[in-house]
């Protein structure tokens, strides 16, 4: 009987130590006073199902503030994709994401200012917003979109090494794929006119890209410099008289000032004009191949993830310049010259269509809070 007793006893501590130990183990991880069922968020909040099984998983809440101070259709793409890709890759139930949407500078970097208080990271979209983030900070890690030359303007030391705190995704022209294009449109030409301004550093760089393209792709290139009204009239005239299949032309600060004079000889003399932007098309060039803004801003998530979540060092991630890209023609443009898109083309190229009004996109509740 006593044996029986002193069984039963040793039983009953054996059982409290193994339960003392594992409440101690449990309030290791989970100490009293972290909050309540208000407070803490739920684990699939936390941790988020994905699709993905590469998809990171985050290990705690970050802060990260959105900077837009452009409030066209392509600043918004930036951010849509950006959200997009935080989404896919299951980590955005574990940020607190503040997005600011500012045009005037002076409240812009404001807002940027107070930012940098509490954040873990800023995306930046657009040049001054960028340039501000960096200028405001040197310890949050900043990942910016759409911004042309990022070591020209001084974010980065390098593209290929920044160096500090800031690296992110350029929007800087794809020249390849606009040069690529007359082979695509214009499976007959042979020779191309690239003109530039010699005075605009982005559009002499630019030009020099599209030039050797050219050549590599078997087409016949003549590189024209036009800072003037002068030599612009003498220049097509050239171009005429070589009889010139094609003209190409980057964004260009001079030229932008006589897309009229340009566009009327491309019509006069059914020499289509391939464009570095948009813009230009939508004022009478033919076509133009432009970065989807939505894999900017794909592509700086992918950055914002790695150096949250996998604990990579900014100064060290190289600034990303390959994209997606739209193929882009202009059809009023295309029945003016009497071209027809090949079919070969058909499935590669889309009409251009005018961007409606744009519509400044909804803010967060948490944003309202810095505009107090």
């Amino acid at each position: 009987m006593k044996k029986t007793i002193i069984v039963i006893i040793s039983v009953i501590l054996i059982l409290a130590v193994i339960g003392g130990a594992g409440y101690a183990v449990y309030r290791f991880f989970y100490p009293a006073g972290i909050g309540n069922a208000e407070t803490v968020a739920p684990l699939e909040t936390l941790f988020p199902a994905s699709s993905d099984e590469s998809a990171t998983q985050p290990e705690k809440l970050y802060k990260v503030g959105i900077v837009q101070n452009g409030l066209g259709d392509a600043s918004k793409a930036c951010y849509e994709g950006f959200i997009s890709e935080l989404n896919e890759r299951g980590v955005l139930g574990n940020l607190d994401i503040v997005y600011i949407v500012e045009d005037d500078r002076e409240q812009c970097a404001a807002k940027i200012k107070q930012l940098t208080n509490d954040c873990d990271l800023l995306y930046t979209i657009g040049r001054y917003a960028s340039v501000t983030a960096k200028d405001t900070t040197k310890d949050i890690p900043v990942v910016f979109g759409a911004v042309n030359s990022p070591d020209e303007i001084g974010l980065v030391a390098t593209n290929e090494a920044p160096g500090g705190n800031v690296t992110g995704v350029s929007s800087f022209p794809p020249c390849f794929e606009q040069i690529d294009l007359i082979k695509l449109l214009l499976p007959e030409a042979k020779s191309v006119a690239v003109l530039y301004s010699g005075t605009d550093t982005d559009a002499v760089s630019q030009g020099i890209i599209a030039s050797k393209e050219a050549e590599n792709i078997g087409l016949s290139c003549e590189k024209y410099i036009v800072d003037s009204e002068k030599t612009l009239q003498s220049t097509l005239d050239k171009i005429k008289t070589a009889k010139t299949n094609a003209i190409y032309i980057p964004v260009d600060k001079f030229l932008n000032k006589h897309l009229d004079t340009i566009t009327k000889f491309s019509i006069d003399n059914k020499i289509p004009v391939i464009c570095g932007d948009e813009a230009t098309l939508a004022k009478g060039a033919f076509a133009t191949s432009v970065v989807n803004h939505s894999s900017i801003g794909r592509k700086a998530a992918g950055m914002a993830v790695d150096i949250l979540f996998n604990k990579k060092d900014p100064a060290t991630l190289s600034v990303i310049y390959k994209h997606d890209c739209d193929n882009l023609i202009n059809q009023e443009v295309a029945d003016k010259l009497g071209v027809k898109i090949p079919a070969t083309a058909q499935s590669k190229v889309q009409v251009y269509e005018k961007p409606t009004e744009a519509q400044i996109p909804t803010e967060t509740a948490a944003v309202e809070t810095l505009k107090q």
